[in-house]
């Protein structure tokens, strides 16, 4: 066989004849096409990386475990849907705590109604916000004073516990507890004499192993049958209220993640404002199989009181865009004004209502 010399000398440390750059000029065109097709699988490879990379930028950041955050764009859609002015000329400053932090499923929309929550603020001059998210710090005794109300904005589980508490040593574990009772008792002291106490969507599941909350609160989570991006038809139950008046028609509209409430939940303690309309909203098979309560009552925003606070819930809040709806803004903004205790709105349970 005739072989084709490449001008290689053989290395002194290997025999003679082993020099691999001779080839039989049978095997090198093997050679050649082996060597393109590994020249290929690089710039495959190559062309792989450059694709991850770039939609590794381009993902959207809650996909790698972060919160999105509002653009420039949608702080303005905000601005521009802020009421310009308070329902009603504020008694006097007022400071509003904020609180996003979430344990478990934390919802994205918790950054987005922060915002909005501060451009109202800002903008009506109704209150000043105060934004946290990790620090609990604030909700101790001689720091939660200085607040006239707190928003429980998207909040889940037991906030007052550090995440990893079930990775913690006993000792610290231990610790964490006594704080989280401390806290709680803090918190509930503060609505009882009288601090006011705004929650949007998640809020209400919350706190799940304290029961004293489910007490605050009127209600717990129970589910939701309409999952996030399902579009219902809500009632405004009482057209007449101070806080439903930004609802011009009867029923509304509405596309988001629909709760469903549990026990303690009753119109023996709530004054239920806006509900689900159960007929007038289209339910597939497989929500209907998620409906636990038996007499359709879906409420989506009540007040009531405990002791002397004031509390408002609304269930609408898992869907960015509804953070600069003009009219669950405003709604939002009657809520803060009724719980800071500017806009009087009468509290009675609805089941003790005389009908007119």
């Amino acid at each position: 066989m005739m072989t084709r010399r490449t001008g290689c000398s053989p290395s002194p440390c290997e025999p003679r004849g082993a020099c691999k750059s001779y080839r039989s000029y049978e095997s090198y065109g093997s050679y050649l096409i082996d060597w393109r097709f590994e020249m290929s699988g690089r710039r495959q490879l190559v062309g792989f990386i450059v694709i991850v990379v770039v939609a590794a930028l381009l993902m959207p950041a809650c996909l790698w475990g972060q919160d999105p955050v509002p653009t420039k764009d949608e702080i303005a859609k905000m601005q521009a849907a802020a009421p310009e002015k308070p329902r009603v000329p504020p008694a006097k400053a007022h400071k509003l705590l904020v609180f996003s932090r979430s344990w478990g499923y934390k919802h994205t929309a918790r950054p987005f109604g922060a915002k909005a929550i501060e451009v109202m603020g800002k903008k009506t001059g109704a209150y000043e916000p105060v934004l946290i998210e990790e620090d609990d710090s604030l909700f101790e005794p001689q720091n939660l004073k200085q607040f006239d109300a707190v928003v429980l904005n998207n909040t889940n589980e037991e906030i007052f516990l550090p995440e990893n508490f079930d990775k913690l040593p006993a000792e610290e574990q231990a610790k964490a507890k006594q704080r989280d009772e401390m806290l709680r008792k803090s918190f509930a002291d503060y609505v009882r004499n009288g601090g006011g106490l705004a929650v949007i969507h998640a809020g209400v599941a919350s706190f799940r192993t304290w029961p004293e909350f489910g007490e605050i609160m009127g209600a717990r989570f129970e589910n939701h049958p309409w999952g996030a991006g399902s579009t219902v038809v809500l009632k405004i139950e009482e057209p007449d209220h101070p806080l439903t008046a930004a609802f011009k028609e009867p029923y509304f509209i509405v596309t988001d993640e629909i709760y469903q409430l549990a026990a303690p939940y009753s119109r023996d303690n709530l004054r239920v404002l806006i509900t689900v309309d159960p007929v007038k909203s289209k339910t597939t098979p497989e929500q209907k199989k998620l409906i636990r309560r038996q007499d359709n009552d879906f409420a989506m925003t009540y007040i009531k009181t405990y002791g002397k606070g004031r509390v408002f819930y609304n269930a609408l809040g898992h869907q960015h865009e509804l953070f600069w709806n003009p009219i669950v803004l405003q709604h939002d903004l009657d809520g803060l004004q009724f719980v800071l205790g500017d806009l009087n709105a009468d509290a009675t349970p609805s089941a003790k209502i005389t009908k007119k």
